[in-house]
């Protein structure tokens, strides 16, 4: 029997790029308790009819026609960051991200790499406790796979 590969959930980083040649990216602080990556497919769907008896029952079919990726980050706020975040969900632009499983490609480990729109930023806070932080970030075309070296 052989044992599954795994890694540690805080090897999962969402790097966004500084904008800079060459870009730099940095896993930022405030993202340091949970922490997702989604993949979407959309699809179409339609009914196809049985061309020898019309009255049965159709099946649909779908076709997929497009992907987008989505990533969220939370966790204790890390106060320096808000100025960060409140700029990149106001700013019409995208920030190149990488999404990296940080372990070896052997072991599995991946970078998903491509241009995001911050479209959720959140601070919250009860008294007698941390303000706590979360992100969310679309896809704004293509994104990438590579193995992480």
């Amino acid at each position: 029997m052989a044992q599954a590969k795994t890694a540690r959930g805080t090897k999962l980083l969402i790097k966004v790029g500084d904008g800079g040649s060459p870009e730099a990216f940095t896993h930022n602080c405030s993202i340091n308790a949970a922490r997702s990556f989604q993949l979407q497919a959309q699809t179409n769907d339609v009914n196809v009819p049985d061309c020898d008896d019309p009255d049965l029952m159709a099946w649909i079919e779908s076709e997929k026609v497009s992907l987008k990726a989505t990533i969220q980050g939370a966790g204790v706020c890390n106060t320096p960051d808000i100025e960060f975040f409140f700029g990149w969900v106001s700013d019409s632009d995208t920030k190149n991200v990488k999404v990296v499983v940080d372990v070896p490609g052997a072991d599995g480990g991946i970078i998903f790499s491509g241009a995001f729109h911050c479209t959720d930023f959140q601070l919250s806070g009860d008294r007698g406790q941390k303000t706590n932080f979360t992100m969310t970030a679309g896809s704004s075309g293509e994104v990438t796979a590579t193995a992480n070296a």
